[in-house]
């Protein structure tokens, strides 16, 4: 006999997935079988022995990773700090169950926004209570345009000093596409003035900078509070 209250987690393809990236570490974490070192499995090394990187493989249905992603984050988490000094998680754009729980979990959020009015204000009027613990990076910035970082500062009320400004690069966005920004990033780390990448790297710099900073910062307020 059937049942009718099956749990739709038990459906067909939905249990067995055992793979890679970070679908198959959850389903590891939620069953229970894991030991303390099991991170190492589902790593990708970026740079060797100082960046990582777990890739989302989305072969499980997003709800299921949802619920799966909320029964198992604190371990997930312990595991991370465990490893690692700083761990960033890159959420979906869409207000879901896993973004959530990231967002009210996290020392600190990075905000990727642009110059454009209805982006902003949507974001304002959704997210608004994450600007205390936030920096900003504008991308693919336009120095010229009347909607400026200082401008966005005033009429949205953040705070300017956690407005990082990172301008379009044609060469970084061809690097991105094949592959190799790792690549562009260590060919032009040092790179002089007179480079057309200068403002590009400097920028990311500063963004490096502040994001280390504004983390150490909440996480010390966060114990002494």
């Amino acid at each position: 006999m059937g049942n009718a209250h099956a749990n739709p987690l038990d459906a067909v393809g939905t249990n067995y997935y055992d793979g890679g990236g970070i679908e198959g570490l959850l389903r590891k974490i939620y069953r229970g079988d894991y030991h303390s070192d099991i991170l190492q499995t589902y790593l990708k090394e970026i740079i060797h022995k100082h960046l990582y990187y777990i890739p989302q493989c989305r072969v499980i249905h997003s709800e299921i990773f949802d619920y799966e992603f909320d029964h198992c984050i604190q371990q997930l988490f312990h595991l991370m700090e465990d490893y690692a000094d700083i761990c960033f998680i890159d959420t979906a754009s869409h207000n879901n169950l896993s973004t959530k729980t990231v967002l009210e979990e996290a020392d600190l959020i990075v905000v990727n926004l642009c110059q454009k009015e209805n982006i902003l204000e949507d974001f304002v009027a959704n997210y608004s209570s994450m600007i205390t613990k936030a920096v900003f990076i504008i991308s693919n910035y336009e120095y010229h345009s009347l909607l400026n970082s200082k401008r966005i500062s005033k009429m949205y009320h953040i705070p300017w000093e956690d407005i990082i400004v990172i301008p379009d690069n044609e060469i970084y966005q061809n690097a991105f596409l094949s592959g190799t920004v790792v690549e562009f990033i260590s060919r032009n780390y040092s790179c002089c003035k007179e480079n057309p990448n200068y403002i590009f790297i400097q920028n990311i710099k500063k963004a490096t900078y502040l994001i280390i900073k504004k983390a150490e910062q909440m996480v010390k307020e966060k114990e002494i509070g």
